[in-house]
């Protein structure tokens, strides 16, 4: 059975709405997720109004990171929650597990952000209620959520509402928050402030309702809990209205830096009455308006277009291009963002280098701003870099794998699952070992340069997150004195299928690839930027440093092709044993191979968690010919399990640059449907934020071709068969470009102020200012791209 519709939306609507058709309560996670709503700041998780066994209900403020106790790491805690909303008819609960259902909708528009339900349902004692619930996270004022519900009775009953602040909610069972205070004031406004327990956040959270019909308001006040009574009595057929407004602060909010606590708790309190007052006069109606206006924004700014027989994929870019835009805090730098954005529990909150792989992409060629912002926080990454480097013996910045708040450094668990054959916890080695995400981070420093030529960045920020970065790869080398050559021992690469590997190609390609930016940095400084050069070198001994990138640059092992044209993914990868992998390759779920195997036992067989040579050409895929790239392609793919949600994209990108339209096009539907397909379990504790971004990259970066050869933009479209035309925005050094792609053309509009040139098939095209640009597509380039089948 299917639950979920992608095709509800008709006229201006079409490609815009989601549905969940039928109500399942073994599958609430899926749309609790990607239902999900917020702006950055405020992330709400869309459980229903009604309370179920199985429910997830989330809410978290960026930045409000606690340890729920010593032994544990920190994360996002789940904020009292303010979207339960009971309704007795005649003392029975709406529970739609009782009593007879006869409808059931709940529709997530993308193009306001409004989720709204709809139900026809039948108590037990044969009372017809027909019913619609609305909530909006306001993307104008990111303080700000609101629900409005409107009900029908076939009968006259007795009603209560009760809604309220819950505080009782928990992070799976773990406890954030203490020194609750709570009070009402004029019986109806509520209002909540609690502190983390260990990073001692104060929240300060505000509600009030608003009902249509005169009722009996009754405060109570429980152990954890704060909520109303509206008590009344309800005629057949009679409209009943009733709202709600929520309010949420923060003391890590940026309007609060600087300010004594006392201040910033007694501000909190006034801000909240003064928001929730001004919100409550204009209603769900006024609150949503305002919400849309900044919506039709940023979609008249960021839609992408697809052509052809392609609603699905329409839709599915826009469902990505939603979730982007709230899961960042666009202007605050001491945030990033999380493996599961604002939407679930999972991976706590915390930053990988999902960010800059998959998620900054899209912030540098449409959202320059924002990827500035991104690139900040990297940046006050570095205190938490430079303590990781010195505690595990090296110099310079070994980025933690997992971030979050920006002076927590390492953040990873120590412990994560259970070894099926042991039975005892499985040690978690990413954040000891997997290196790789500090020559990353220094690759997006590099390509947020490139693209915006944000020179200010670089002399503040970026400069100095390459040297640093280079320093830690130059002193984490091993001289092997036999070959005379350094090499990179112990790591594991993108594909976490392989523990304590030497050699990892991607690692050491991307290792050497920082080492030499760094190189060609002093370089540059010592020539033409002397003042900066002098700054940095106070900080960092450059000429020590560059001494040492040019001896040990040019010792690095670099992994490169054997006769039959495979890079080995790490040392001896090719002498592991083979498994058959197709039930693992057809399971619905991803990770059923630890239903057979351990880590150790996995790491003796040719099997691939994600994306790891294959990943290593998207980001440096100049560095090797097309055969080698297919060659590989044919090699590494059929034994990885793309158990990671980051693998697909890639692998779609890679197979059409090589011309493996068909291939490419599975991959890209597969990366379409993590979370947005039918399979309900895949988003239980969050969205895919890598994922997200993998949909754009593959979009635009694949199929669009646009990708960045040193500082030129380079265009190289190739557009699945299903697909007519595909249109998109893009900013490159300040200029908004509009670029339609087709079958036999490319047309670019020049919104910005100055010429903008770029290589599309080779040939250098320059568009001036406010003008548009239309060139024909060689038919020669697919056919050589169709050489690799």
């Amino acid at each position: 059975m299917n639950r979920l519709k992608y095709n509800a939306g008709t006229g201006n609507q079409k490609n815009w709405l989601i549905q969940e058709t039928v109500f399942d309560e073994r599958y609430l996670g899926k749309c609790e997720a990607i239902f999900a709503q917020g702006n950055g700041y405020l992330g709400v998780r869309n459980a229903l109004e009604e309370t179920y066994t199985g429910e997830v209900r989330d809410t978290f403020i960026t930045g409000t990171f606690n340890k729920a106790s010593s032994e544990e790491v920190t994360e996002l805690p789940n904020i009292p929650d303010m979207t339960g909303i009971n309704i007795k008819i005649n003392g029975q609960e709406l529970n739609l597990l009782k009593g007879k259902l006869e409808r059931y909708c709940r529709t997530m528009n993308l193009k306001n952000g409004e989720v709204v339900r709809e139900i026809i349902w039948e108590t037990p004692s044969k009372i017809r209620l027909q019913a619609q619930f609305r909530r909006i996270v306001s993307l104008e004022n990111e303080h700000l959520m609101a629900t409005a519900v409107e009900f029908f009775l076939d009968q006259d009953a007795d009603l209560v509402i009760e809604t309220g602040i819950d505080g009782s909610v928990t992070n799976s069972g773990a406890q954030h928050f203490c020194n609750i205070e709570r009070r009402v004031y004029d019986i109806n406004e509520m209002q909540y402030v609690s502190q983390t327990t260990e990073s001692q956040i104060w929240i300060a959270q505000h509600a009030v309702c608003r009902l249509n019909v005169k009722a009996d308001v009754l405060p109570e006040m429980g152990r954890r809990t704060l909520k109303n009574k509206y008590h009344f009595r309800a005629k057949k057929d009679q409209k009943i209205s009733f709202e709600k407004v929520s309010v949420y602060h923060s003391s890590r909010d940026m309007g609060y830096m600087g300010k004594q606590n006392e201040q910033i708790i007694e501000k909190m309190k006034q801000d909240g009455r003064d928001v929730l007052k001004t919100a409550f006069s204009k209603g769900y109606e006024g609150i949503k308006r305002e919400s849309e206006k900044q919506w039709e924004k940023y979609w008249k700014a960021s839609d992408i277009i697809i052509e052809g027989n392609a609603d699905f994929d329409q839709l599915a870019i826009r469902f990505a291009l939603y979730h982007l835009n709230i899961m960042v805090k666009h202007e605050d730098n001491r945030v990033g963002i999380g493996a599961k954005a604002l939407t679930g529990e999972g991976y706590k909150g915390h930053s990988f280098w999902d960010t800059e792989m998959f998620i900054l992409p899209y912030f540098i060629f449409t959202k320059p701003e924002t990827a500035r912002t991104l690139l900040e926080y990297r940046y006050k990454n570095l205190y938490g870099a430079r303590k990781k480097a010195q505690k595990n013996g090296y110099e310079g910045a070994m980025y933690p794998w997992e971030c979050a708040w920006v002076s927590d450094g390492e953040v990873t668990p120590e412990y994560a699952g259970t070894d099926v054959i042991t039975g005892e916890c499985t040690k978690c080695w990413t954040g000891l070992i997997e290196h790789h995400i500090t020559a990353d981070i220094a690759y997006a420093v590099e390509q947020y340069y490139l693209v915006t030529n944000d020179q200010d960045y670089m002399e503040q920020y970026g400069c100095e997150i390459i040297l640093e970065t280079a320093r830690f790869w130059a002193s984490r080398l091993q001289y092997v004195e036999e070959q005379d050559r350094y090499e990179i021992l112990d790591v594991i690469g993108p594909d976490e299928y392989k523990e304590h590997v030497d050699n990892n190609a991607y690692t050491n390609y991307m290792a050497k690839h920082n080492m030499e930016l760094a190189l060609h940095m002093i370089q540059e400084l010592e020539a033409k930027h002397v003042d900066l050069y002098g700054k940095l070198d106070q900080k960092i001994n450059l000429l020590k440093l560059k001494k040492t990138l040019e001896e040990r640059i040019e010792k690095l092992y670099i992994p490169k092709p054997d006769t039959d044209g495979i890079i080995s993914q790490a040392d001896g990868f090719k002498n592991l044993k083979e498994l058959d992998l197709t039930k693992y390759k057809l399971a619905e779920q991803v990770g059923t191979i630890f239903d057979d195997f351990n880590i150790q036992q996995i790491s003796q067989y040719k099997v691939i968690k994600q994306a790891d040579i294959i990943m290593l050409f998207f980001v440096l895929g100049v560095l090797f010919d097309k055969e080698i790239q297919r060659k590989n392609f044919e090699y590494y793919e059929e034994k990885t399990l793309h158990d990671s949600s980051l693998s697909k994209c890639i692998h779609a990108i890679i197979a059409n640059d090589l011309g493996m339209e068909e291939i490419a096009y599975e991959f890209y539907e597969s990366c379409l449907n993590v979370d947005l397909g039918l399979y309900m379990k895949s988003s239980d504790a969050g969205i895919h934020s890598a994922s997200i971004g993998g949909i754009w990259e593959s979009t635009v970066m694949g199929f669009g071709g646009v990708r960045m050869k040193g500082e030129k933009l380079y265009l190289t479209p190739k557009l699945p068969q299903k697909w007519t035309k595909l249109t998109f925005p893009l900013c490159i050094k300040g200029n908004f470009l509009k670029i339609s792609v087709d079958k036999t053309s490319v047309t670019v509009i020049n919104h910005g102020n100055e010429e903008v040139s770029f290589l599309l098939q080779e040939e250098m095209v320059k568009v001036p200012a406010g003008m548009k640009m239309e060139r024909k597509i060689r038919e020669n380039e697919y056919e050589i791209s169709r050489h690799y089948f």
